[in-house]
């Protein structure tokens, strides 16, 4: 019924929209041609009399041209000359608002039919153009011979008439045209000036007798059933007034609230436009168009109620058809519901009941539930299907949840106890006589809940301290246990050898012997002479130590003296020596370092490392703190992906 209703209006909308553009272009070519006409009245009556300036200004140059024959054949001097003309001009009478003037290179007016005029300065005066009157006509005439200007003359009083041979000096307020001509002996410009109101009469006159034209032609016309056409000029006049009945309909307003009798006025666009006002007895369309050279808007209004009729009609019989289906159709949709509605409220109380059931344990569906999809082959079968479907599987994945908790919560139990006893197996404190001598300290913070890397210090057989920092290939239980048996063998090698050399030689044929997984660990171990300051180490893979001296300068211990332990047996390796001096550091870490990788993807590195521990050392504690807390300032939250472990050793 709406898309009826809308349609129907669209259409009859659309066809009266139509008739009112048609109607509004043919008012607008009527008045154009009806501008024309008077355009073209104008245009003759300016023609003929700026012809009969021309023939005036012809004459005046004939007498002047005259008056300069005078004083070139000796008869008078120039300047007697140029008195009789001065006096000629003046005496000249052309008619009540004709007259001629001359006036100098210097703007000055020497001679004059309108005695007011008389040694006035020009130079202030301008045309219509804005231009300077006296310097453009000069310029002009000088050139050409002869210039036309329109200007409007301020100032002079009026003056009653001296005779009836004597032009009337009107007010020079009023505009005017003139005939500008150069009179080259002399150097002067006369001019032959006449007043437009003859002009401008004659065109209100063809302009009143044309708006008397359109309003006995327009009154009458009706749009639609009521609707009218009026004409509104830039002034507020109404050139053709609306009916009187629909004179109030000025006082409608817009959809934004501006009033109509406000908005008449206002430009309109040279298309046609509509536009839509709630007046006193409804809402009204309204179209409107400027018609530019009158300087008029023509506005067509019809009351929408003469658009929408036919709809309305419309409307009224399909809704009566309407009811009487619907009701029928109600009565139908009565019966169907009433038969699915039973069902589905038997499922409803099943669904309610399913969380106050033991899903984790068997249970029988109840026969009503489990009959309904014999029952119905419908939509309402199929969905106590799901039901049932739902239910078994909400069963097996409650049973099977449950399996995988108990299995995870044993995992992470056993993981919490690997943790422990990797912890556990990180070295005591020194003896109280090595701490006199060294200052010692160690961190490991693996990356999940047990890590690869280790670290460990001892006394050996020979009185010397003995460090190991190493790192495992691999992450997470597998590594905990490698590095737990690399710890192992270190400490049991330890016990008979004290060359680093030797006991990085054994462990790594222990490991080497049986390693289906073919893991290795990095290992670097030094034996330091806590007396003398001798350090000797083995690099077995590991990253290179570091040293900091007393003035916080760092130096790298190079030297790789072989491969990772548990790769291959037999493999020599080389031993390195140097002397730790009393206040110098020794630092060794791991890659969770230098490869610590923050939110951008980028590396913590070794140039940011060296420029962290490039400070002199107070304790090792606060370097290991000092150099823990940047890395993790670097990361800014970023995740650990690998094991961090140091150890700082400092000769006292």
């Amino acid at each position: 019924m709406l898309t009826s209703q809308r349609n129907v209006t669209d259409t009859v909308m659309s066809s009266e929209h139509h008739a009112i553009r048609n109607v509004m272009s043919l008012i607008q070519h009527d008045a154009a041609s009806r501008w024309s006409a008077m355009l073209n009245n104008k245009i003759s009556v300016v023609r003929n009399g700026r012809r009969q300036l021309m023939q005036t200004g012809d004459v005046i140059a004939a007498t002047l041209e005259s008056y300069a024959h005078l004083a070139d054949d000796g008869i008078v001097t120039e300047k007697i000359a140029q008195t009789l003309a001065r006096g000629w001009i003046n005496d000249l009478h052309l008619d009540d608002d004709r007259y001629a003037f001359i006036f100098d290179a210097q703007h000055r007016v020497l001679a004059s039919g309108l005695p007011g005029m008389i040694g006035h300065d020009l130079s202030e005066l301008r045309d219509f153009k804005n231009r300077p009157l006296a310097q453009s006509v000069l310029d002009e005439s000088r050139d050409s011979g002869y210039s036309f200007a329109i200007y409007r003359r301020p100032g002079s009083p009026r003056a009653s008439i001296r005779s009836s041979n004597e032009p009337t000096e009107l007010s020079d307020d009023k505009t005017r045209y003139a005939y500008f001509g150069y009179f080259r002996p002399w150097n002067w410009v006369f001019a032959v000036s006449d007043s437009t109101a003859a002009v401008i009469s004659q065109i209100e006159a063809h302009r009143a007798q044309m708006e008397q034209s359109l309003r006995e032609t327009l009154s009458p016309l009706r749009l639609a059933h009521s609707g009218f056409v009026f004409i509104v000029a830039d002034d507020g006049r109404m050139v053709v007034p609306p009916p009187d009945t629909h004179t109030s309909l000025l006082n409608g307003l817009f959809n934004n609230g501006q009033p109509f009798r406000q908005r008449l006025t206002e430009s309109a666009q040279t298309d046609f436009q509509m536009l839509r006002i709630d007046g006193a007895q409804g809402p009204w369309q309204v179209g409107r168009v400027r018609f530019s050279p009158l300087q008029w808007t023509i506005y067509s209004v019809v009351p929408e109620g003469d658009l929408t009729a036919p709809a309305r009609e419309l409307l009224r019989n399909q809704a009566v058809i309407f009811g009487a289906m619907l009701v029928i159709a109600l009565f139908c949709a009565w019966l169907l519901a009433a038969r699915i509605v039973r069902p589905l409220k038997t499922l409803t109380r099943f669904a309610h009941q399913l969380p106050e059931q033991a899903l984790h344990a068997e249970d029988r569906f109840p026969i009503h539930i489990a009959a309904l999809p014999e029952r119905y082959q419908d939509e309402v079968g199929r969905l106590a299907a799901a039901f049932l479907y739902m239910d078994g599987k909400l069963r097996e994945n409650i049973t099977r949840l449950m399996k995988e908790t108990v299995a995870r919560e044993r995992f992470e139990s056993e993981l919490n106890i690997a943790r422990a006893i990797q912890l556990g197996l990180l070295p005591i404190p020194l003896s109280r006589v090595a701490q006199e001598r060294v200052d010692l300290h160690a961190l490991m913070r693996p990356a999940k809940q047990v890590g690869g890397d280790l670290y460990d210090y001892f006394i050996l057989s020979n009185g010397k301290l003995c460090v190991v920092i190493g790192d495992v290939s691999d992450k997470g239980v597998p590594a905990a246990l490698f590095m737990a048996i690399t710890r192992t063998l270190i400490r049991a090698t330890a016990e008979d050898e004290v060359d680093p050399a030797r006991i990085v030689h054994k462990v790594n044929d222990r490991l080497a012997e049986n390693n289906p997984n073919v893991m290795f660990v990095t290992l670097l171990v030094g034996v330091l002479d806590m007396a003398t300051g001798e350090l000797i180490w083995v690099n077995a893979g590991h990253l290179a130590p570091m040293v900091i001296d007393a003035c916080g300068a760092v130096r790298t211990l190079a030297g790789r003296s072989g491969p990772a332990c548990g790769v291959q047996e037999n493999m020599p390796y080389r031993t390195y020596a140097a002397q730790l001096q009393i206040g110098e550091t020794f630092i060794a870490y791991t890659d969770g370092v230098t490869e610590c990788v923050n939110r951008c993807n980028e590396q913590y590195g070794n140039d940011r490392l060296v420029e962290t521990l490039t400070h002199p050392t107070t304790s090792t504690e606060r370097l290991t703190e000092r150099l823990v807390r940047d890395v993790d300032t670097f990361a800014a939250g970023a995740e650990q992906i690998d094991d961090i472990t140091l150890l700082a050793l400092c000769r006292k």
